[in-house]
């Protein structure tokens, strides 16, 4: 399922997702957290965007341009929006949505920016990752499961295809 990390957490807590994959940090007491890594939020803009090219792009600058963002409300959206408030950029969010492709399909079909994980983009060639100076955001991911309960051996073999695979990061 992919939604937002506040409505995984209800739905691991309600036992109708064994595991998820969340923003830290978790409200509930009835999670079991576990730290995966750190994701690096980075800025991305269409290959042929008038930034794609520049070096050193000051964080102002994306304040002449609209942002594709993820859905309001959103842990990551927070993060993100949190930091360009505190570098004196007000986000001017022209669209939400809720998944990274989607998000990457319209940063490579318009004149708009978007922040999105840099795993996200690393084989898409529509779109290129921003140098901003002076901005850096990064987000904790971590698994969480319901205390007490023991996974299926399903959920236990993807928890450890996850674990292996943010070690080998």
């Amino acid at each position: 399922k992919e939604a937002g990390s506040r409505e995984i957490e209800a739905d691991v807590a309600g036992e109708n997702l064994e595991l998820g994959i969340v923003t830290l940090p978790v409200a509930s007491s009835e999670l079991e957290v576990a730290p995966l890594f750190l994701d690096e939020i980075v800025p991305v803009a269409g290959a042929t965007h008038p930034l794609s090219h520049d070096r050193r792009i000051p964080v102002s600058r994306l304040a002449d341009f609209g942002l594709v963002g993820f859905e309001g409300g959103s842990a990551i959206r927070q993060i993100i929006d949190g930091q360009l408030r505190d570098a004196g950029v007000e986000p001017n969010v022209v669209m939400e949505l809720r998944s990274i492709p989607a998000i990457l399909r319209m940063v490579a079909t318009t004149g708009n920016l978007a922040f999105v994980s840099r795993l996200g983009v690393e084989a898409d060639p529509s779109v290129a990752v921003l140098d901003v100076r002076n901005l850096s955001i990064v987000r904790q991911l971590g698994v969480i499961t319901r205390r007490g309960r023991t996974l299926s051996p399903a959920a236990d073999a993807f928890l450890l295809r996850l674990q292996t695979f943010a070690r080998n990061l």
